[in-house]
């Protein structure tokens, strides 16, 4: 009896984690079949392309696919927007808007430009009504780039904004309820150029200021909005200047206009975040804030090679800053160390790659001549088969194990030696990754 009971309760189990009793095997190999819904787009979609349209996806920003699902009208229910080319059109780029009816999609608006291709898009609610705006960039021939703004209400297309740009981004810095559009021009010729707010007013009136790039800026890297210390918020334009130096631009709307904050109008630039050491702002504390970094070159010692520690700044809106960090970046093993307070202006360091798959980097602290005085730590970066086992061998203790590296350190001197804070615990605490969006020359 007890196992006529087992096997029935198997055979019950059997079923529930299979989900139905009387599936076959032919079944089991059958493709998963599409929606109605899905296979009623693709015919809506298939009528533009059998007229000899072709997919225009968007080549750059964050929506790059050339079919797009979004909320525009605030309903709840996504509307489906697909780009295309048209070749033998006036306006041969076109945004077709298609909406879900009775179970059937049909196109209830387009939007049409002249160019190339379809640089970005974007989609924001300038006037917080729920109702969203769609921004095109538009591209006309090589360097000449057209940003349009569109209003969608009642689905009747109006471009609301017309205007060249080298880039834009969404922000929202003048701390209305609605997103608004900060647009970026270069000229590469006279290295100088401009940034250009766009923002719209309750009763829909299009409103806009402007403010000077720094001075001999080359070309833009990274344009970013971020929080700032006193809970403003801000645009932190990141570009090369003066052909081998990156300047940072801080923009935000302050007394009812578009202000760069950390222009030296005398200088003509940013002195105060201009660097010729390749470093891109970062929230290095993570508390939300963008921080800005500053070189400060270590004591040269016998290596005759000069080494930097980064002093990092977070800024307040009205233009004030204020030290968040220090590090010491290694970028050529993509790590680096926050130093505390009590090793700044007492430590260099150098480099040591001997042995194949171990590089080296060795602290020490400094004489009173500025010479190296006493080697304290080493930090190894280990690649190759065999790398854990070197990492934890000889002394050594592993401050983070990567996919393909492994990082490790080695006390060289007691803390007594060398009046110095250090302890395996603070290193690991301190020690972390340089990822991609900060290794220098990358965008």
């Amino acid at each position: 009896m007890k196992k006529w009971i087992c096997s029935a309760l198997a055979a019950v189990m059997l079923i529930l984690l299979t989900g139905c009793a009387e599936t076959s095997a032919d079944d089991l190999y059958q493709l998963p079949q599409l929606s109605e819904g899905y296979l009623r787009l693709q015919g809506a979609i298939d009528e533009v392309l059998s007229s000899g349209a072709v997919y225009a996806a968007p080549s750059a920003g964050a929506n790059r696919q050339p079919i797009q699902r979004e909320d525009l009208d605030g309903d709840g229910v996504r509307e489906v927007l697909a780009f295309f080319n048209v070749s033998g059109s006036d306006r041969p780029l076109k945004i077709i808007i298609f909406r879900n009816e009775d179970d059937r999609y049909y196109e209830i608006a387009r939007i049409e430009g002249e160019g190339s291709g379809i640089e970005s898009v974007a989609y924001l609610d300038m006037d917080s009504d729920g109702v969203r705006e769609v921004a095109v960039g538009w591209q006309m021939a090589a360097g000449i780039s057209m940003l349009s703004v569109y209003s969608l209400k009642g689905w009747q297309v109006n471009q609301i904004v017309n205007t060249n740009y080298s880039e834009f981004t969404v922000c929202n810095i003048d701390e209305s309820q609605g997103s608004e559009i900060l647009v970026l021009r270069l000229s590469a010729s006279e290295m100088s150029g401009e940034a250009e707010h766009y923002a719209m007013t309750a009763d829909g009136e299009i409103v806009n200021f402007r403010a000077r790039l720094s001075s001999g800026v080359e070309a833009l890297l990274r344009v970013r909005t971020t929080d700032l210390l006193g809970g403003s918020s801000a645009v932190l334009v990141e570009s090369t200047i003066n052909g081998s130096g990156i300047v940072t631009d801080i923009f935000v709307h302050r007394n009812g206009k578009l202000s760069n904050i950390t222009m030296d109008e005398s200088a003509g630039f940013s002195v105060r975040t201009v660097r010729s050491y390749g470093a891109y702002c970062r929230d290095v504390n993570g508390d939300g804030v963008l921080d800005v970094p500053h070189p400060v070159a270590l004591p040269v010692t016998s290596e005759n090679t000069t080494y930097y520690m980064l002093e990092w700044y977070a800024y307040y809106g009205y233009g004030g800053s204020r030290q968040v960090a220090t590090t010491y970046n290694n970028y050529a093993d993509a790590w680096y160390l926050s130093l505390p307070r009590d090793w700044i202006g007492h430590i260099a360091v150098r480099r040591e790659d001997g042995i194949a798959g171990e590089r080296t980097i060795i602290f020490s602290t400094i004489d009173k001549n500025g010479g190296r005085d006493v080697d304290f730590l080493a930090i190894y970066t280990f690649t190759g088969e065999n790398r854990a086992e070197r990492a934890a061998s000889g002394g050594r203790f592993v401050l983070l194990n990567g996919d393909t590296t492994v990082y490790s350190a080695k006390l060289l001197a007691e803390e007594s030696q060398i009046a110095l804070p250090i302890s395996r615990e603070m290193l690991i605490e301190n020690f972390g990754i340089i990822y991609s969006e900060w290794v220098t020359g990358e965008t």
